[in-house]
């Protein structure tokens, strides 16, 4: 029974894959060998809020092997215009789950951060 996928599911993850080509697209440095094993146990910082679930998202992608042949042959132009994302809707049903409760993860996870920030709003005109 085929699941139905909501009409923009797939531009939900249009931004964490946008950044795939600045994670992924490292310069090779062939004079410094030794130093590829610490580049690849530590991956760069965008800077992002979301830097975290990024991440998770583009760990759980690549453990579905269709995904991960397309997105080593695809070049950034087919990140940025969505192309990849079509791509998304031939991920195993495993991974869709996984990354289902990743955005339900980060969602919760913005949501009380959101709290926090209106609940310290409002406590210093409460006092006040």
């Amino acid at each position: 029974m085929p699941t139905s996928v909501p009409r923009g599911a797939p531009f939900l993850l249009l931004p964490p894959l946008l950044m795939l080509s600045a994670v992924l697209a490292v310069p090779v440095d062939r004079a410094a060998p030794h130093q590829e094993d610490n580049q690849a146990t530590e991956t760069p910082d965008t800077g992002l809020y979301y830097h975290r679930y990024l991440q998770e998202v583009i760990n759980v992608l690549e453990t579905d092997g269709h995904f991960r042949e397309k997105l080593q042959a695809a070049n950034a132009e087919d990140i940025k215009s969505g192309k990849l994302s079509q791509e998304l809707d031939f991920v195993s049903h495993n991974v869709r789950t996984k990354l289902d409760e990743l955005k339900r993860q980060e969602v919760s996870r913005l949501r009380m951060l959101l709290k926090a920030k209106m609940d310290a709003k409002q406590e210093p005109s409460e006092h006040g």
